[in-house]
Parts: structure tokens; sequence; C-alpha cells
């Protein structure tokens, strides 16, 4: 019977994203903690990892997390601008594009470029780009 070589890589995922992203903009594990209040930021959401059968010496995981990226724009009316967002989808994905995870393997990397979001409320503007990180490790 065929096994994975590795444990569960999803902590190990959040903590080299969270490593890169993070000295560049302000980087969270699903939501806000503390009293932060940032114009800008990346919340790591909806992940996922399954095992792929796809050899028979060795499976592997197959994982995806999603990547929030917020920009905020405080006042009513047309305040801020969806092309920050663009642009730090943008290097954020230049950061990331050849992540690796200490202590697995990379076999191949997917990006996903979802369906950007508009909020408006009385008070403020958001913005959100995604990108989905899909990654085979062993």
């Amino acid at each position: 019977m065929a096994q994975t070589n590795t444990p569960n890589p999803n902590k190990h995922i959040r903590k080299a994203i969270f490593d890169i992203v993070n000295p560049l903009y302000p980087c969270f594990d699903f939501q806000i903690t503390g009293n932060k209040s940032p114009q800008e930021y990346v919340l790591m959401t909806s992940q996922s990892t399954q095992i792929d059968k796809a050899t028979k010496c060795n499976y592997r995981w197959k994982c995806s997390i999603l990547l929030d990226i917020l920009t905020i724009y405080k006042g009513s009316g047309n305040t801020g601008s969806r092309a920050k967002g663009d642009d730090i989808q943008s290097t954020i994905y230049e950061l990331i594009k050849n992540i690796e995870i200490p202590n697995y393997i990379v076999i191949n990397r997917t990006f996903v470029f979802q369906d950007s979001l508009s909020l408006k409320t009385p008070t403020e503007n958001i913005f959100r780009n995604f990108i989905r990180v899909e990654l085979l490790i062993n």
C-alpha cells in the first residue's frame, strides 16, 4: 500500500507564504489579528489538501490556498482605485511564483487569478483581488 512520505503540509505552506509576503505587505492567517487596521493587506484563506494517488509508489499532496488581497479606501463616493490591488497582486505573484516549501519537493505550481470583487460601504471602498496557489508536492 502506497503512502505519503511527508506529513500534511498545510502549516508549512502558510508559513512559506507568510515569510515571503509579510515583509512587503501585512499578511494574516484567515483574519486580521490584534488592534491593526491596515489599508492594504493579504489574508491566507480557504486552504485545502488532498492526497494525490497518481503514482503507485508514493502518494503526493495536492494543495491549494487562496490569497485574498484587500485594498481599503476611507471616504464615501468614488475614492480609491482598483489599480493598486492589481499592482499588489502582480507583485505578490512575482514573489511567490517560484515558491519552495521547506522539507518538501514542489513538483508543480499553478496560479489562478480569480475574479476580483468590490464592496462599497457608507465609509469605505474595498477592493479584493485573489490568487489561488495550487501546489503538487512530495
